[in-house]
Parts: C-alpha cells; sequence; structure tokens
C-alpha cells in the first residue's frame, strides 16, 4: 500500500510539473526560491512550515498547480484530508488539466477518502488487558520486589534476626489503555508533531498462600499527551497516580510525573532520555517519617541487529530520594542492560541485569552507621504468542529473578530468588 501511494504521489508531482512548469518560468525568482524551501521544510519534517509557505505562493500564483498538488500532499502527510482533498479536487475540476493526470488525481482522492475513514474508525483506540500468573518467592517477608513497584528503601521492614521465608503466589494484573488521535500537528523545534492522548487504568495483585501479611496491590491510573515526528523522535508526559496496599492495608499513594523522549539516530538505533518526579506519601505508623520526594533522570541506547530479530538496551539512572526522616533519604545510580532475542515464530528469550547503589543520608538506628548498599538484579526468560486454538493470541512467559543486595549493615544484606509463569493477552 505504501508503495503504491508513493508512486501515486510521484506521478502527481511529475504532474503538476508539467502543468506549471511554463508559469514557474514565467514568475519572478523568489517563488520558485520559496517553492524549493517549501520542499526542504517538508522533507525535514517540518509539514506545518511547509504548508505555510506553498498557501503563501498560491495566494500570489492561484492557478500554479505544481504548488497545488505539493500542498495537497502537504496536507495529507499532516492528516489534514479534508484541504488535501479540497486541494486536489480543484486541479482536477480545472479543464486544462490533462486525461492522464486527472486519473492520477482520481486515484490520490481515492486513497484520501480511505485513509480518511479509516482514521475516524481508528481515532479513538481502546485495548483492554489481562495476566494471570503464579509464582515462588525464596525470600517474601523482605517486602515487595522493586520490579513490581519500587516502595523506597529496600528491605522494607528488616528486623534484626529476620529470616528468609518463602511462599507461593498467584498474580492478575487487569486494566485497559486508551490512546485519542487529536489529528493535530504541532510545531515542536521546527518538526511537526503528531498530538495524541494516552490514558492507562491497570491493577496488580499478588497474594501469597501463606504469608498473607505480604500480599500486595497496586492501583494505578495515568493520562497524559504525546507527539510524535516520524523518523525523528517521538515523546510524552504522563501523570500518573499509584496507589499501594501491602497485607490488605493502605500503605502509599503515589503522585508522579513522567516525561519521556526517544530519538531515531536511525533505522536500528534509538536513544531516549527519562526523568520522574514523584511525591510519596506513606500511611501506617511504621512508615512515619517515609513521606519523600523521589527524583530520577535516565537516558538509555536501544540497538537492533539482525533484521530486528536482537535487541540490545544499555542504560544509566541517576535519583535522589529526599524523605521526612533522614534516615530514608537516599540518592544513588542505576546501570542497566537488557537484550532480547526473536529466537523462534512468536517466541523470543530474553535476559537482563540491573544495578543499583544506594548511600543514605543518616545513620540507621540501633547501628549508629549510614546505609551504603549494592543492589543486583539478575533476570532471564521467555515467551511465545500463540497464533491458533484455544489460546489464540496469548502470550505465554516464564522467568527467573534472582536479587542480591548487599549492605554495610547486616541486617539488610538478603538474597532472593522468584520463579514466574504468566499468561497475559491485550485485546
Amino acid at each position: 500500500m505504501k508503495s503504491m501511494l508513493h508512486q501515486m504521489i510521484t506521478i502527481l508531482l511529475l504532474a503538476g510539473f508539467l502543468l506549471g512548469a511554463e508559469m514557474v518560468l514565467a514568475i519572478a525568482e523568489d517563488p520558485e526560491v520559496s517553492f524549493k524551501e517549501a520542499m526542504q521544510a517538508r522533507e525535514s519534517g517540518d509539514i506545518l512550515g511547509s504548508i505555510e509557505i506553498l498557501e503563501s505562493i498560491i495566494t500570489h500564483e492561484p492557478l500554479l498547480h505544481r504548488a497545488r498538488l505539493e500542498l495537497a500532499v502537504a496536507y495529507y502527510r499532516a492528516i489534514q484530508y479534508e484541504e488535501a482533498e479540497r486541494e486536489a479536487q480543484r486541479v482536477l475540476d480545472d479543464p486544462e488539466t490533462p486525461d492522464a493526470v486527472r486519473l492520477s488525481i482520481i486515484a490520490f482522492l481515492a486513497q484520501i477518502r480511505a485513509d480518511s475513514a479509516r482514521f475516524a474508525a481508528t481515532r479513538h483506540e481502546f485495548h483492554p488487558f489481562i495476566s494471570v500468573g503464579y509464582l515462588h518467592d525464596t525470600n517474601v517477608n523482605i517486602g515487595p520486589s522493586s520490579d513490581v513497584v519500587n516502595i523506597g528503601a529496600t528491605a522494607l521492614r528488616v528486623a534484626p534476626g529476620s529470616v528468609p521465608q518463602s511462599d507461593n503466589a498467584v498474580t492478575l494484573a487487569a486494566g485497559f489503555s486508551h490512546t485519542f488521535k487529536t489529528g493535530k500537528l504541532v510545531n515542536i523545534a521546527n518538526k511537526s508533531a503528531a498530538f495524541l492522548w494516552q490514558s492507562q487504568a491497570a491493577m496488580y495483585t499478588r497474594q501469597y498462600e501463606e504469608l498473607a501479611n505480604f500480599n500486595l496491590d497496586v492501583t494505578s491510573l495515568s493520562t497524559g499527551p504525546a507527539f510524535i515526528v516520524p523518523r525523528y523522535w517521538r515523546g510524552n508526559v504522563s501523570f500518573r497516580l499509584d496507589n499501594i496496599e501491602l497485607g490488605h492495608d493502605r500503605l502509599a499513594l503515589y503522585t508522579s510525573i513522567l516525561p519521556s523522549i526517544t530519538w531515531l539516530l536511525n533505522e536500528t538505533t534509538d536513544l531516549t532520555l527519562s526523568a520522574s518526579l514523584a511525591d510519596r506519601d506513606f500511611y501506617q505508623t511504621i512508615d512515619k517519617g517515609r513521606d519523600n520526594v523521589y527524583r530520577e533522570i535516565g537516558i538509555s541506547l536501544g540497538k537492533r541487529y539482525m533484521n530486528d530479530r536482537v535487541a540490545i538496551l544499555v542504560g544509566l539512572n541517576l535519583f535522589e530520594e529526599s524523605a521526612d526522616n533522614d534516615v530514608f533519604s537516599r540518592d544513588g545510580t542505576q546501570i542497566f542492560a537488557g537484550v532480547n532475542w526473536n529466537a523462534w515464530e512468536n517466541g523470543s528469550l530474553y535476559a537482563n541485569y540491573r544495578q543499583r547503589d544506594y548511600k543514605h543520608d543518616a545513620p540507621e538506628p540501633l547501628f549508629n552507621e549510614k546505609r551504603d548498599e549494592r543492589e543486583e538484579r539478575f533476570a532471564i526468560g521467555a515467551s511465545h504468542e500463540f497464533k491458533d486454538g484455544l489460546l489464540n493470541k496469548w502470550v505465554l512467559n516464564g522467568s527467573y529473578t534472582n536479587t542480591d543486595n548487599v549492605s554495610n549493615v547486616d541486617i539488610y544484606d538478603f538474597d532472593r530468588e522468584v520463579v514466574s509463569a504468566t499468561l497475559s493477552r491485550t485485546f
């Protein structure tokens, strides 16, 4: 479909050139210079700038069909289908337009109308999702694992003499995502970006068979704008609320803003800069002084190989947690790396590593020493999407995760292993 459209546009441009060549030679030099500027602007991603220049040319040269057809193409790329149809129709209605050109314009108009109808039908994209799973956790009482929710201090509530307790758990995650395509373009840094609005509501629960005090329930709501400049960059800002319960008692409420931008360096490489600012309020008496403001900034580089069969991601994050009680305040760094390999049809293998280093601001009570820790987390897994039968479109995922936390305060040393299997689907 894309190649046909490209051929159609090429024919239109050539036809428009033939229609307007003599006129271009007759007009002053400035319109031709402006025309070239419009083409350069459009190819560089500044579609709105290109439209502005072409409209100015047509205002002074209303019979210059070459510019009008280019304007129709620019409107088409800007998702302004009514305007694209109007300009192409005006050239079609000109009795001087040759029959061969008219046929190309008729095909272009059919494409505009088809895409307009398709866009109207998908302007609101609504995708429910669900995931069910089962896991074995060798160290439940260390608290929620940080791959689910970053509570704050590692080893949430550890007392001297604590020993690891293992248990099995059932997990459930469900929710929906919604994308609203506004059909608008906004000019950002001389690029015309498509403007979307993305929202999501989700819940996650982990219910242990025996250690119910560590059951985890998280409810999340997020919404915010997104901007996309094809072939150049994409970015979004998400405003998010997370309500967290532990043992069915309310634990905390996080209020966050999460901006992110990704630059497409080439066809296989992208660079992402992200940040997080969160106000974290804790509710239980045992967590007095834990209320904090969390700040994080990160950078990551993604690279794809072997026709996108292999993807590698590496990154670095810097974070700071400023709590009411300095015992819970800390700062640190995180490095991470991961690889995903589409090893077979509809299936993949993956592995990732994360290292977080923490330094706390105040001495730990009873130990008179500031905590200095390193948490290393390694995970491997495999996933497969079924394409037929009863499980059609469901994804089966299995993983093993090992977490090793080393601290200068002995009670915060721990190892944790989690083996899990999940079955999920997006509708």
